[in-house]
């Protein structure tokens, strides 16, 4: 499993490869490879911000019961969001898996001054946040399902801190590569991101191709026949 804490060197270069690519891409890329898809549900959009090229630091929520709260369920968690915002880095993006679960909010601003302190990229979570107007000032980039003004310790107890989570219908690793933008966010294991790149730089290289070629005349279905990408 990959750590969130990498030497600097390998973290940079397994980020840097895939730098300014965007999601749909890196879609195109994995699917012409062969890969499977890990693009997280578009429930999961951006709120604000622009993009994420970083490191997951994983939080697991799930539901309280009525005759079970934090203290319950593992009191040695009660501030685990708080130790991984902590824990965070620059190239780093704190994730937070809720079984979306978005009624109560999973993040506000008191998470998000610490972050930009750290230097943390922002949040992706199946969830809800609040405070949002605090997060494009603070530099937070932020992905979730929606906003809620609900405390989530009111409705979710934490369960796991820094093990792979299974968010928006995507099972993420701390270490693993989010990356996020307008259309959505897509996870990279690290091992597979050279290849990936790779690929996408072909793609890219194509797409330009075809849109000249249709610039200079060409049909889209004449473009789509002879490029072979649609």
């Amino acid at each position: 499993m990959p750590s969130p804490n990498h030497a600097a060197g390998q973290r940079d270069a397994a980020l840097a490869c895939l730098q300014d690519l965007p999601v749909s891409l890196l879609f195109d890329a994995k699917m012409a490879l062969g890969l499977p898809d890990t693009t997280l549900d578009p429930c999961v959009r951006l709120l604000a911000g622009h993009r994420i090229l970083a490191r997951a630091h994983t939080i697991g929520r799930i539901p309280k019961s009525p005759n079970a709260g934090q203290e319950e369920i593992d009191p040695g968690l009660s501030f685990a969001i708080q130790e991984v915002i902590d824990a965070c880095g620059p190239d780093s993006v704190l994730v937070i898996a809720t079984q979306g679960i978005a009624s109560h909010a999973n993040w506000g601003g008191n998470m998000a001054v610490r972050a930009s302190i750290v230097g943390a990229q922002g949040l992706v979570t199946d969830g809800a946040v609040r405070d949002l107007h605090e997060m494009e000032e603070l530099g937070m980039n932020i992905f979730a399902q929606g906003t809620s003004p609900r405390a989530g310790q009111h409705r979710l107890a934490t369960t796991l801190r820094n093990q792979p989570v299974m968010c928006a219908g995507v099972y993420i690793r701390p270490g693993d590569i989010l990356v996020g933008d307008g259309d959505g966010v897509i996870v990279i294991d690290p091992a597979q991101a050279e290849q990936i790149a790779a690929k996408a730089h072909e793609l890219l290289r194509i797409e330009s191709d075809m849109q000249n070629y249709m610039r200079n005349g060409a049909s889209l279905l004449q473009a789509v026949k002879k490029y072979r990408i649609r």
